[in-house]
């Protein structure tokens, strides 16, 4: 089934993320050579595009975000295939049914066509689906603690224990009374 501009084929259930993964390096560093697919080394990095609703309160608490460029492990995810127009073609009734293979859109993992009627474009690309504990970097969290509106903030538990928190600079600052008990927030009143 071919998905709308960006329409997703699913969306994960529970602690799983959705993942885009990002094209593999085309030529060395100083760019002087190009490397042949075979020489290509599978990036394990990509964009957040989707997460479960436990996912998504893990990456809440954590500093992540949907749209974020993460790093993932070799191993991590199962490969689905996503099938989806990225533009939209001149006719709106067009059925697209005359589809010409488009080198131009062509990835490491995916390839493209253009309708011959319309001029719609269809790319067929993968996604990872992985548990949101997989991702071993977060490229956007870095760059948000270093320009200030994320922070790591250090508390304590009620039995002494170490709590890292995310602080965010939009919330509201924790109060000295404030006490943590495994991750949670607890205001003594």
């Amino acid at each position: 089934m071919i998905l709308k501009v960006d329409e997703l084929p699913a969306l994960p259930e529970a602690d799983r993320i959705m993942v885009r993964p990002q094209e593999p390096q085309e030529e060395t560093e100083t760019g002087r050579l190009v490397l042949p697919d075979v020489a290509k080394t599978q990036a394990h990095f990509g964009t957040i595009v989707a997460a479960g609703l436990k996912a998504l309160d893990i990456m809440y608490d954590n500093g992540q975000e949907v749209g974020d460029t993460i790093w993932y492990g070799q191993f991590a995810g199962t490969w689905e295939e996503w099938d989806h127009l990225v533009k939209t073609g001149n006719k709106t009734s067009c059925k697209h049914e005359n589809w010409d293979y488009e080198p131009s859109l062509k990835t490491f993992r995916g390839k493209g066509w253009k309708c011959g009627a319309c001029g719609a474009l269809r790319k067929q690309e993968p996604l990872l689906v992985m548990n949101i504990g997989d991702v071993l970097a977060n490229v956007d969290k870095a760059a948000r603690v270093r320009s200030g509106t994320m922070s790591i903030a250090l508390r304590y538990t009620q039995d002494g224990k170490t709590c890292h928190i995310v602080q965010r600079a939009s919330d509201a600052p924790l109060s000295l009374n404030t006490t943590h008990t495994n991750g949670a927030t607890n205001v003594p009143s």
